[in-house]
């Protein structure tokens, strides 16, 4: 597969393990009490450069962590990263092909910002469901109504512009989600809405990327281009 804009979008996920963003120290925390201290399986769903599974896995040496991305110059660079972390690995490998891999492997799989960006959560959530025994840990954006938003992107600062929209984002009715997981057998549901404690200022001009704006309640509302964007950490217990 021809990445046209692997550079790009390497060096800007890059950004991601070079400091601890406020969302991933979220997302850290919202999972290490389901982690931390136990001797586990642990999957990192499209884990990017594996700065989440890199986090999750110094706080429980015990365990066994994979991070999964279908994009080798990820793995490549997670391996690189992160290669003195001996309870940790990393490989290629597309999400949907990973249930004939790894049926029912892992205690616990963490998908971090990812289902956003897919084309939609059914086949996605199906092959989690597939591979976990125990928890789904997933972060994304949702709306708390019976609305689902499809939002197609074409930034024109990447070369893949060229052949039309090359990025979206998802925003899902929250409410049908949990209807979908509870279809494939969850035992149970909990989430938690992502509030941002810092100012984040504006990405370059021409470039989507979150900031955020103060409200008069002292809130911080977090914005990517036109996108309001309200992330959610969901717990899905299987067991």
């Amino acid at each position: 597969m021809e990445y046209k804009d692997k550079e790009f979008d390497l060096a800007n996920t890059k950004k991601y393990a070079e400091k601890k963003w406020e969302i991933d120290k979220a997302m850290e925390e919202f999972s290490a009490p389901f982690i931390e201290g136990k001797q586990l399986s642990v999957l990192d769903a499209c884990s990017g450069v594996g700065q989440i599974a890199y986090y999750l896995a110094k706080r429980s040496p015990e365990s066994k962590f994979l991070g999964v991305d279908h994009a080798p110059f990820y793995t490549e660079e997670a391996q690189k990263l992160y290669s003195g972390q001996k309870n940790l690995s990393f490989e290629t490998e597309d999400i949907y092909k990973l249930p004939e891999k790894y049926p029912k492997e892992f205690d616990v799989t963490i998908s971090h910002k990812t289902i956003t960006w897919q084309p939609y959560y059914t086949d996605i959530m199906k092959a989690m469901f597939a591979v976990t025994k125990k928890h789904i840990f997933i972060s994304s954006l949702f709306y708390d109504e019976d609305i689902d938003f499809e939002i197609n992107i074409r930034e024109y600062k990447k070369e893949g512009a060229e052949d039309g929209f090359n990025s979206r984002y998802n925003v899902y009715s929250f409410p049908r989600f949990k209807d979908f997981v509870m279809s494939l057998g969850a035992k149970n549901i909990e989430s938690q809405n992502f509030e941002i404690g810092i100012d984040v200022p504006k990405p370059p001009a021409g470039q989507v990327g979150t900031y955020t704006v103060k409200t008069e309640n002292g809130h911080r509302l977090q914005i990517s281009g036109i996108i309001l964007m309200l992330w959610k950490f969901i717990r899905i217990d299987l067991a």
